[in-house]
């Protein structure tokens, strides 16, 4: 991929995690969720604590796919500017701080994995 492209899928991929992902869960995916558990208790867990328990497991399969390590991922420094760029599209560039902290301190905690997997 070029840099141009790279930069525009970290913009698109943060553009519908921040836009995109908070309508779809709220518009589809929180009420099918709802009809499906109804008013049920599983062990000791409520209705509202399974939906909640079941939408944060949607939220971080997003966040798995769209969030900034999959962005440093496909996209590399580059891409991660175009997260940052979305972010001050948005209107907000101090949003970028967390996704830029959670990238630079995964970047710092696997380097031990890195080396070792480099020495092989």
């Amino acid at each position: 991929m070029e840099l141009v492209t790279k930069f525009c899928a970290g913009v698109i991929m943060t553009l519908l995690f921040v836009i995109g992902v908070p309508f779809l869960t709220q518009t589809y995916i929180a009420p099918a969720v709802t009809d499906l558990v109804g008013n049920n208790t599983f062990m000791i867990l409520g209705s509202e604590a399974l939906v909640q328990l079941i939408m944060f497991i949607v939220l971080i399969g997003f966040i798995l796919v769209l969030g900034g390590g999959a962005i440093l991922r496909w996209c590399g420094v580059v891409g991660v500017l175009g997260m940052v760029f979305a972010y001050w599209l948005l209107g907000d560039v101090t949003m970028a701080i967390v996704p830029l902290l959670c990238l630079t301190v995964a970047y710092i905690v696997t380097i031990p994995i890195r080396e070792r997997f480099s020495k092989n």
